[in-house]
């Protein structure tokens, strides 16, 4: 249904919104989020990540055992020229590196398992939400941002779920193992190197909050570029009609600009840190190396000692290089699932009714119903209605005038901020909500068309699916058969994107027989055939006629020629119903219903004459 009557399309603000300066602020501690990720979607695979981490473990053990053998290789083989000592450490340096192999494949192999399953079912749980969300919350969500954090940000939440997971544990385990066997060789020489150890925690702290930082802006970027995108898509006839398509590239290019600019500071940020990590552990080191040629440090070290300190230290780079560089994808990692969290956080809409409902009768009563978007403005006055099961509707009235509006609040796509509306005599809030829903078919100006066959968007209209006799029985019933049998597959073919492939009228008829299908008690007509040329609009108008018989329709329509036939015809002005009647009761009353009858008649009358 359209919503003519709802805020501009968020995707929009939002773009614009990008167009200005970043004003990204520090969004609280990451640890809430890493938990969070843990415990919700790491430890249900308790058992695997069990697994993973032991091997992981083993792994550090390794690389610690392999620094270790140097000493006893040195003065015990090498120094003392045994060879069968020789012999025995090679064998199992050997056995080491096998070892190493095999953990190091286990390791990444589950851990990669474990954060493709938590990607799948944090993308699921996310996509579940946004199909529990109340209308309002789509009035306040960009597209392009959505789909951005359900794709893009959600494999960088997988790196933050394995890479970064794999990297903290192994390098951690590793680094503080290298460490003690340091403290066990020669606990002087590790005072002196452990004044180092401040500034490297300094350097790591420093970068950590830099990253967080280039994170938001960087995700910010992105999304900001996918939206700018998305309505290009889908607004290219209006871009090239109003010859805007330099101002959109313009545009584009200003925001990928932006996304390649903190792209690259993100990147700076990160290829600066490790070297810096690294020319602290040479100093490191050089003060090591100058220490052992002091007399006094020489004549209490062996060969083997000095040599596994020094290895030990140059093992120990690498794992501080490395928990350096995967603190980047962590925070990129965690800066986007907390963007995912936001929307999985946010409040499904109400679903309180306990009722339950197989099939309406149809009869609608409104009673004082008002309703405001923002809580300050309202949109409808005090509207009462009451309408009787299988009776026509037609509300008509200048754009604005809260027609849409008042069409959503039936199966509560929005709630009324005042009054009541029932379904044959209970409140609408009383029903369960998929209940509810079951009662309305809708077919508007906007209809959506899904990428796939006519029959599957035709069987769209019954949830628990329809079998093809029944698809074409809604086709004969739509008048869609006639043009459905001359297309290449007939109820086969493929229709493209939101129903590229065909014409307005046929995409229409689709719609019409969707609701044909669902045959739910209440029809809602939104302008339905606002843009079609006279031969579709007689088409379509003959389906209706089949499509409301026995059941309760609610038609929106400027055209006012189109709504004669209605059991009472609603006039709605800045959210009031200014006038009500029959088509013949309206005219005679001349007022502002006859005037805009007469107005579009006018051409007609003159031709004649």
């Amino acid at each position: 249904m359209s919503s003519g009557n709802t805020p501009a399309h968020p995707a929009t603000a939002s773009a614009s919104s990008a167009d200005g300066a970043d004003t990204a602020t520090d969004q609280g501690p990451s640890w809430p989020v890493f938990r969070r990720l843990l415990l919700d979607y790491v430890v249900p695979q308790w058992r695997v990540a069990l697994v993973a981490t032991a091997t992981m473990l083993a792994y550090a053990a390794s690389e610690a055992a392999f620094v270790a053998l140097i000493r006893p290789l040195l003065d015990d083989g090498l120094v003392a020229q045994d060879a069968a000592v020789i012999r025995f450490y090679a064998a199992l340096l050997v056995g080491i590196l096998i070892l190493q192999g095999i953990t190091f494949f286990i390791s990444q192999y589950l851990t990669g398992l474990v954060g493709r399953e938590m990607i799948k079912r944090l993308r699921l749980t996310a996509h579940d939400r946004l199909l529990a969300l109340p209308q309002a919350a789509f009035d306040h969500l960009s597209t392009g941002q959505t789909i951005s954090r359900l794709t893009y940000e959600a494999e960088q939440t997988a790196n933050a779920s394995t890479k970064a997971a794999i990297t903290i544990i192994r390098d951690g385990v590793t680094a503080v193992l290298v460490l003690g066997y340091m403290v066990y060789l020669s606990p002087r020489l590790m005072l002196i190197t452990g004044l180092v150890l401040p500034v490297i925690a300094g350097l790591v702290a420093t970068i950590n909050h830099r990253f967080r930082q280039l994170s938001r802006r960087v995700h910010h970027a992105v999304g900001s570029v996918g939206t700018v995108a998305e309505e290009t898509v889908h607004a290219h006839p209006e871009i090239k009609l109003f010859g805007q398509a330099d101002h959109e590239r313009r545009r584009f290019e200003r925001l990928n600009e932006r996304s390649r600019r903190q792209s690259m500071k993100f990147a700076a940020t990160r290829f600066a840190s490790v070297p810096l990590i690294r020319l602290t552990v040479g100093i490191a080191l050089a003060i090591t190396l100058n220490l052992v040629t002091l007399d006094a440090v020489v004549e209490a070290l062996t060969v083997g000692t000095i040599s596994s300190f020094i290895g030990a230290m140059l093992l120990l780079n690498r794992p501080l290089k490395g928990l350096v560089k995967v603190n980047a994808d962590l925070q990129k990692g965690l800066t986007a699932a907390r963007r995912i969290f936001e929307i999985i956080d946010m409040p499904a809409e109400r679903d309180d009714g306990m009722r339950t409902l197989a099939r309406a009768q149809g009869h609608i009563a409104l009673d004082g119903v008002r309703f405001s978007y923002d809580g300050e403005r309202e949109v409808l006055h005090g509207i009462d209605l009451e309408v009787a099961a299988g009776e026509t509707v037609a509300l008509t009235g200048p754009s604005g005038s809260g027609k849409s509006t008042l069409v959503h609040l039936l199966p509560r796509f929005y709630e009324a901020t005042a009054g009541q509306i029932r379904l044959d005599g209970v409140p609408i809030t009383e029903y369960r909500l998929a209940d509810l829903r079951r009662q309305f078919a809708p077919v508007s100006q906007d209809t959506t068309l899904f990428n796939t066959t006519v029959a599957e968007n035709i069987a769209y209209g019954a949830p628990e699916g329809a079998s093809r006799a029944a698809i074409e029985r809604a086709a004969e019933v739509a008048y869609a058969r006639g043009f459905i049998e001359q297309l290449p597959h007939g109820l086969d073919t493929e229709i493209g994107e939101d129903g590229a492939l065909l014409s307005g009228g046929q995409r229409q008829r689709i719609a019409i027989a969707r609701a044909v299908i669902k045959d739910a008690p209440v029809l809602i007509l939104d302008e339905a055939t606002a843009s079609l040329d006279t031969e579709s609009e007689r088409y379509i108008h003959a389906a209706f006629e089949r499509l409301m018989a026995g059941r309760t329709a609610f038609v929106i329509a400027h055209r006012l020629s189109t709504v004669e036939g209605a059991g009472q015809i609603l006039f709605l002005e800045d959210g009031r119903i200014v006038e009500r009647g029959t088509h013949a009761e309206l005219l005679a009353r001349n007022g502002r219903y006859a005037g805009l009858y007469r107005m579009q008649l006018a051409p007609q009358g003159g031709r004649s004459g």
